[in-house]
This record gives C-alpha cells, sequence and structure tokens, in this order.
C-alpha cells in the first residue's frame, strides 16, 4: 500500500508541474531566453525524466518521512520545506549562478518543486 501513496505522490507532483508550467510557460521561457520554436513539444524525453524524476523525489520523501516518523504538521513541513530549502535549492543554486540565468528563472523552477515537496509530504504523510 505504501508504493500506491507514493506513486500517487510522483504523479501529483508530475502534473502539478504541468500546471504550473500552463500558468508560467511564457516567463519561465523569457527568464532562460528561449522561445517556443525552441521547444520540441513532440520530443517525450523531457516528460519522461520530469515523471521518472517526481517518482524519485516521491520515494526519497517517502524514505525521509518513514525514517524520521513527524508526529504532526509542523515537523512534516519542517522535513519538507527543509530538505527543498537546505538540499535541493542549496544545491542547485550554483547551477543558475554559473549559468548566469535569472533570479526569476531560479524562482519559478524552485518555487514548483517547494510545493511540490509540500505536496508531495502531506499525501506520503497519510501512509503512517
Amino acid at each position: 500500500m505504501e508504493a500506491v501513496w507514493v506513486l500517487l505522490a510522483g504523479i501529483i507532483n508530475f502534473i502539478l508541474g504541468g500546471l504550473w508550467y500552463a500558468l508560467l510557460g511564457k516567463q519561465w521561457m523569457s527568464a532562460w531566453g528561449i522561445s517556443e520554436k525552441d521547444i520540441n513539444r513532440k520530443d517525450p524525453t523531457p516528460y519522461l525524466i520530469a515523471f521518472i524524476g517526481s517518482l524519485w523525489a516521491a520515494y526519497g520523501l517517502f524514505l525521509v518521512i518513514k525514517h524520521i516518523q513527524p508526529k504532526n504538521i509542523e515537523e512534516l513541513l519542517t522535513i519538507g520545506v527543509g530538505a527543498w530549502l537546505l538540499l535541493f535549492v542549496g544545491m542547485g543554486a550554483k547551477h543558475y549562478a554559473f549559468a548566469g540565468k535569472s533570479l526569476n528563472a531560479f524562482l519559478i523552477d524552485y518555487g514548483l518543486d517547494l510545493i511540490g515537496f509540500i505536496v508531495m509530504s502531506l499525501i506520503i504523510w497519510n501512509i503512517s
């Protein structure tokens, strides 16, 4: 049963990403300096990688949450937001800095991931 919740969390995170970029796609392309013609929407590779990444992140959160066993919502959110901020943002910021990408690009990409980490944490917490 745990696997179903982890799978559900990953799928919802993937769908959230689709909705996020449907809303912020133009701003994202502008922040990255690309245009619609630069994106091959028929290539399934980026979508497959995004899907696998969502599942991988959901499984990682599951392992952390299962090990720590938060007692309340505050502890759970500390795990989700802490993992995002201290690990994900901490490691990812350098890529944007060295690539010379704007803060806006960073905020669009990592804003989605913050919401995703929170949503997946809430779903996974229901396992326990």
